[in-house]
């Protein structure tokens, strides 16, 4: 009599999922699969175009019972290779434009040139680009002639002075010029072209300009009158430079 009745008894469902290996969305809606105890089931992998399965958890097949299971497929994107956890930096020779993921859109924001930005993590796409994670849904492909990867902290106090070979300097004469940056921030000014901090300017604060210093990557500094040297990214010429 008891099997009887367990017959019409309905077992705990099984819940399934689809989900992107690499961030974990889910790539389809869960799906809950219901049964009567001691029913068997059998749960098939289901083709997601542009996917490739990675992994699967859980039981595919068995009987349905009192236990609570759940079965999670894990796929990755058919155009992605080598994915790697790293703790780099990428130096911005030029600026450099942001998108929402791999090889996805491109964000309004643009990342400016003379900085350096952390990365998480870089995905290696089976057409042979290199990707870079610097924030949360926020990539920029690599490319040689935009940034260069530098392993030590940059920010760090004792950290190496990154190499400049060549610096071609352009004197002028006293030009006026402002800090043209983000409102109510301010920019660091340093001893030399990548050198150590030596204050730092308000927004629209007032400058003369008395060198223009281009380094070999194409990367311009000016050189202020009293404050050291800051990026050319961050200054507004206020009238041609005179040489």
């Amino acid at each position: 009599m008891n099997n009887m009745k367990d017959e019409f008894k309905t077992g705990n469902p099984i819940w399934i999922y689809y989900r992107d290996i690499d961030n974990n969305n889910n790539l389809r809606l869960p799906q809950l699969l219901r049964g009567h105890l001691g029913q068997s089931y059998e749960i098939k992998k289901l083709p997601i175009p542009n996917y490739t399965l990675i992994q699967t958890t859980g039981t595919l097949h068995g009987t349905f019972d009192t236990t609570a299971k759940s079965v999670c497929f894990y796929y990755r994107k058919q155009t992605w290779g080598e994915i790697q956890n790293v703790k780099l930096y990428l130096y911005l020779k030029t600026p450099v434009q942001l998108y929402d993921q791999v090889a996805g859109m491109p964000l309004t924001e643009t990342l400016p040139a003379g900085i350096y930005v952390k990365t998480f993590q870089r995905v290696a796409t089976t057409t042979r680009e290199f990707w870079y994670q610097v924030n949360a849904d926020q990539w920029v492909k690599f490319d040689d002639a935009q940034m260069r990867l530098v392993n030590d902290d940059p920010f760090q106090a004792d950290a190496p002075t990154p190499s400049v070979v060549d610096l071609t300097y352009l004197q002028l004469n006293h030009v006026p010029a402002t800090v043209d940056f983000l409102p109510h921030r301010t920019v660091d000014t340093y001893e030399k072209p990548y050198g150590a901090s030596q204050t730092k300017l308000a927004n629209g604060s007032p400058l003369r300009l008395i060198a223009r210093v281009t380094d070999e990557n194409g990367v311009t500094w000016y050189q202020t009158e009293t404050t050291g040297y800051i990026n050319a990214a961050y200054v507004k010429v206020n009238e041609e430079e005179n040489e």
